[in-house]
């Protein structure tokens, strides 16, 4: 027998027909009420493997481990802020410091 071309292989697909799905199948595919959906969260499952399952036990305890701190003791302040005295700065004297290539030199100088 030899191999069909394109063309036929596409004729053949267009006259072919699936088979139906058995009896059995069928019964389970139909809609689902509300209800069983409902009945599914309380009974159904979720396969995962085993190391997943471990690795989000170890990494939720050590969430909630690291989440309690102890409580920290309120202490009263010794006495109230008050600015009687704060005295400002009598003269500002800024100095500017330059990062750029030409004056590397001259600062490299300035602070040895």
């Amino acid at each position: 027998m030899e191999p069909l071309d394109e063309k036929e292989l596409n004729q053949l697909l267009q006259r072919w027909e699936a088979p139906g799905a058995p009896p059995a199948l069928r019964g389970k595919l139909g809609r689902r009420s509300p209800y069983q959906r409902w009945r599914w969260l309380l009974t159904g499952s979720i396969r995962i493997p085993v190391p997943v399952g471990i690795a989000a036990i170890v990494v939720f305890l050590i969430w909630m481990l690291a989440g309690r701190t102890p409580p920290v003791p309120v202490t009263q302040p010794a006495a109230s802020n008050t600015l009687a005295d704060f005295q400002p700065v009598r003269q500002l004297e800024p100095k500017i410091i330059s990062t750029d290539e030409n004056n590397r030199g001259n600062n490299e100088q300035r602070y040895k």
